[in-house]
């Protein structure tokens, strides 16, 4: 009967050993997984994130282009409205001469004794 008390207790302190061995183990497993999974997790947000500022240096690039783009049609806008301004100015000073010179083309035709 000491024997069989003997392996018992012998079995049943190498169980607790093992269980304690196995837990801190199993513990140490779910720590290194779980350090693995934020690395991992890690890694995919900073190349998102870098993404994103790529992304981000593009559009800024392009809407800096367009609003360049915006300014210069606004420039030719503007330069355009002021030839149209300038040649409205002509075109009326030129029809000014042109009834002048039709007036005085009447008054030369009359002294001349011809009618219209």
């Amino acid at each position: 009967m000491n024997e069989t008390m003997i392996v018992a207790v012998v079995g049943l302190v190498s169980s607790i050993a093992t269980w304690w061995a196995t837990r801190k183990k199993k513990k140490v497993e779910v720590q290194a997984s779980e350090l693995e999974n934020v690395e991992k997790s890690l890694k995919y947000y900073r190349e998102y994130v870098d993404d994103l500022g790529n992304k981000l240096k593009e559009a800024t690039t392009q809407l800096y282009n367009t609003s360049h783009l915006h300014r210069e049609a606004i420039d030719e806008l503007n330069t355009a409205r002021l030839e149209i301004k300038n040649l409205e100015q002509r075109l009326e000073i030129l029809a000014k001469q042109n009834r002048e010179l039709i007036a005085e083309l009447r008054k030369y035709k009359q002294l001349n004794g011809k009618r219209e």
